[in-house]
């Protein structure tokens, strides 16, 4: 019976690894085909691109670059002694350099390779916090956590993904999701293959998919939300929402608003919560097949399908249509 159990263990932990390593959990033990490091002592400025593979970047408190060049095939990263790494280098054009504080890190298939095998460069790129980046992958991901400054992200070949980042921020997949935690700062969202979501912002919020719904979270400013693809979904302190879907439901539950609220949905219904809405002045212009509102201090005209007019002597400009569905509001959850 030990025996036995015994097996069924060690069978179990054999498949565990075998699940991580597929899923790239194991890429931080292997070892870098090429490693390039720059002293870097001031604010600097990354330009990474890639046609073959993944880039990620991420942050440490020493003053230095830290490139990692790795080389996978069919998912897996080879050893550096592996035969295969010198032919895919020599058919790739590599550039590696420092100019002032401008680090460029490049890796570019020649025009004349094909590649087989699903054969590429991954770039996984170590910098000080205080870094603008410039990063864009055709043949994978992208995966950025921790830096500061003014930053353009994207990927033609696969999701966009950031964490804990801060500054003037786009981000774009045309080839898969595009995901955000803890920003501060403005930032922009975009993706034509896939969901777009963030949870945790500071600042103004653009975000649009035509591949997926958006989801937005924790959101501490203005937004614009827009989906063809899927619903949209906004929480937070808003001062001013505009949300429209052709491809779904628009909900909200925000408090803060002082500057407009613009929901529309042709896909799906409109709900809202307004914090403490009951309170506040507001110039309505609400339809739907049926309209759900309370409504205190009001003037104006209001009917199953249809209410436009003030509450509380008007102010905040509040506009819901939805022609898929109702138009519901409430004030608390």
């Amino acid at each position: 019976m030990k025996t036995l159990m015994n097996v069924k263990t060690y069978t179990l932990i054999a498949i565990l690894v075998t699940l991580l390593s597929c899923n790239g959990y194991t890429q931080e033990n292997n070892t870098p085909t090429r490693t390039k490091k720059f002293e870097l002592n001031q604010p600097g400025t990354l330009n990474a691109k890639s046609s073959g593979g993944r880039i990620k970047v991420k942050t440490h408190d020493q003053n230095e670059v830290v490139i990692e060049l790795y080389i996978r095939k069919n998912g897996k990263v080879l050893s550096p002694s592996d035969p295969m790494v010198k032919v895919v280098l020599d058919n790739y054009e590599l550039e590696l350099e420092k100019n002032g504080s401008l680090i460029t890190a490049i890796a570019k298939r020649k025009t004349n390779f094909t590649p087989w095998n699903n054969t590429g460069i991954s770039l996984t790129i170590i910098v000080p916090k205080e870094m603008s980046c410039n990063v864009s992958s055709s043949g994978g991901g992208v995966k950025i956590s921790g830096v500061d400054g003014t930053h353009n992200f994207s990927s033609s070949g696969g999701s966009v993904q950031l964490e804990n980042t801060y500054g003037n921020t786009i981000a774009k997949s045309s080839g898969g999701r595009v995901k955000a935690t803890n920003h501060k700062g403005n930032i922009r969202l975009t993706s034509s293959g896939g969901s777009v979501s963030l949870d945790g912002a500071q600042g103004s919020v653009y975000a649009h998919s035509s591949g997926g719904g958006v989801k937005l979270y924790n959101i501490h400013g203005e937004v614009e939300a827009s989906s063809s693809g899927g619903g949209v979904t906004v929480y937070g302190e808003c001062r001013s929402v505009k949300a429209k879907s052709s491809g779904g439901s628009v909900r909200v539950n925000i408090s803060n608003l002082r500057k407009e609220l613009y929901l529309k949905s042709s896909g799906g219904g409109v709900d809202a919560i307004i914090q403490d809405g009951e309170n506040l002045g507001l110039d309505l212009d609400l339809s739907s097949g049926r309209v759900k509102i309370d409504l205190n201090n009001f003037s104006g005209k209001a009917e199953k399908n249809r209410v436009i007019g003030t509450m509380n002597n008007g102010g905040i400009p509040v506009y819901m249509r939805a022609s898929g569905g109702n138009v519901s509001v409430r004030y608390n959850e």
